[in-house]
């Protein structure tokens, strides 16, 4: 299953209460070492209150909430990654957090449809994308709820660099980092993507706004050893084994 990698079943995600909280995730981050443990979450944001929160109501939420947007445990690949690689390059840090939120959040992955349909410069307005929730969802969401939902979602693509403005919500199109990159295909790959359908998925589309700039920054990040690329003949061939464990390589390796 893929909740043993980090991805999440769940039918209610993240996005209903918040939006992806990149600004406590770049505080922990920058606080936390790259070796941590669930624990270490809980002692740091509860105990410690290094998210500054006033009440310890608040802290307790922002462990949940963080909890799950991300799983926040670094013995699923799709954190433990996340993690590694923030820490590598913190500014690749929004979009590592839109693809691991998109990755656990279906009412975020929903919202991507919307998005993607947006020519550069048009303006999205939050009726719509309310709309679009609830014909992803019907009846799932109260009008409140969905005014709230709509309100976090677009915040979220514009942090993670597919809109812009406060107020009046406008596409642009994401621009790619390397570890971002990685990761975004790392992830296709857990979900069971392969080869060319990899390149042309909505991971790829979540990081870069076209395939000349996706295999740029595909080719930075083979650079440093994060996966191999291998094309020929038409056939394109990703391997993934530095960022896995033997496990689960093996896993993933196995019919499902």
């Amino acid at each position: 299953m893929l909740t043993r990698m980090g991805l999440s079943n769940a039918r209610i995600g993240g996005h209903s209460a918040r939006s992806m909280m990149f600004l406590e995730m770049h505080t922990l981050v920058n606080g936390m070492p790259l070796a941590v443990n669930k624990d270490d979450f809980a002692r740091v944001i509860v105990e410690e209150n290094v998210l500054e929160k006033p009440t310890l109501s608040s802290r307790n939420k922002s462990l949940r909430h963080l909890t799950e947007l991300y799983g926040l445990d670094s013995s699923r690949a799709l954190f433990r990654v996340l993690w590694a690689l923030s820490h590598a390059d913190l500014e690749a840090l929004p979009q590592l957090c839109l693809v691991g939120a998109y990755a656990r959040d279906p009412q975020f992955r929903h919202s991507f449809e919307l998005i993607r349909t947006l020519r550069p410069g048009e303006v999205l307005e939050r009726s719509a994308m309310e709309q679009h929730l609830e014909n992803g969802f019907p009846g799932r969401f109260s009008p409140a709820t969905k005014e709230s939902m709509a309100r976090n979602v677009n915040t979220s693509w514009t942090v993670g660099g597919h809109l812009t403005g406060k107020a009046k919500k406008i596409r642009r199109l994401p621009e790619p980092r390397p570890l971002s990159t990685a990761y975004a295909l790392f992830v296709g790959y857990l979900t069971g993507l392969r080869g060319e359908r990899l390149l042309d998925s909505a991971f790829a589309d979540l990081v870069a706004a076209n395939r000349p700039s996706l295999q740029a920054a595909l080719s930075l990040a083979a650079a440093r050893g994060l996966f191999s690329l291998k094309q020929a003949a038409g056939i394109v061939e990703f391997d993934f084994a530095p960022l896995l464990t033997s496990e689960e390589q093996a896993y993933l390796d196995e019919p499902h």
